[in-house]
């Protein structure tokens, strides 16, 4: 019998650490368990080496090996439709962060840390470059080894159209990654657990520091223009508030 009460499949750089530490304290939670196997076994996939019947199988034997109540990662994105299969009771958090304050972050972290190399190697089925290419606008992102604008914009909105779309409403969880401070009543009673047992002294976790903003490199009319073409429907669905220009406090957001 599937362990796992809950999956969190939230973005990369969007709080899953947070998630992790909030329930480290009193339940068996892992954030990113077994990341390198993991997304070997999504890019076999991809390429059509594993059938869903054999994707399902994995997911079963990592389950009783490694007999987890959360499992935190973001790589739960890419595997949503087989999770919401092999698991027919587990419930999922889906966290998202503004594309804004994402794009600043995501392009910090892959420009100024240590990648490892499994995510590396994953990263062009990730953000497809060959179907995003760099346009005269974004150049400057190519010269620093970083991918398009529209790359990383397609890339945020899939993951909120598969994973806010594709799980039953009595089963899901949306959570803003700005809001989830103020969240942990609606994560306890969502997940049928005493609030009391959150460790919210672990809930802000892995969060980075702000390097050079993006949009003193690339112009902000683009990204507000991209952001609106490739994200516009989503982000006025989660994130109405934010208005139609790019909002200059983005620029600062911790990470």
């Amino acid at each position: 019998m599937p362990r796992v009460k809950a999956f969190c499949v939230g973005q990369a750089k969007s709080g899953t650490a947070s998630i992790a530490g909030l329930l480290s304290a009193s339940y068996r939670v892992a954030h990113e368990p077994e990341r390198a196997a993991t997304l070997d076994l999504i890019l076999r996939h991809g390429r059509g080496d594993l059938s869903d019947t054999a994707v399902r199988e994995r997911l079963r034997e990592r389950d009783a090996r490694l007999d987890l109540e959360y499992d935190v990662a973001w790589a739960n994105q890419f595997l949503i439709g087989h999770l919401l299969a092999v698991f027919p009771a587990a419930r999922f958090i889906v966290l998202i962060r503004d594309c804004y304050t994402w794009l600043q972050s995501i392009t910090d972290h892959l420009a100024h840390r240590d990648v490892p190399g499994d995510v590396r190697e994953f990263m062009k089925w990730w953000f497809r470059p060959d179907q995003y290419p760099h346009g005269a606008a974004d150049r400057v992102l190519e010269d620093r080894g970083l991918f398009s604008v529209s790359a990383y914009l397609h890339a945020w909105n899939r993951h909120v159209d598969s994973c806010s779309g594709s799980t039953p409403a009595d089963r899901r969880l949306v959570l803003r990654t700005d809001e989830l401070s103020a969240s942990h009543l609606r994560l306890a009673d969502f997940l049928g657990i005493p609030v009391s047992s959150l460790d919210a002294a672990q809930g802000h976790s892995n969060r980075g520091t702000p390097m050079e903003p993006i949009a003193s490199v690339v112009a902000p009319g683009y990204i507000d223009e991209m952001v609106h073409s490739i994200c516009g429907v989503n982000m006025a669905r989660y994130f109405p508030s934010i208005g139609d220009r790019v909002p200059r406090p983005w620029m600062e957001a911790p990470h």
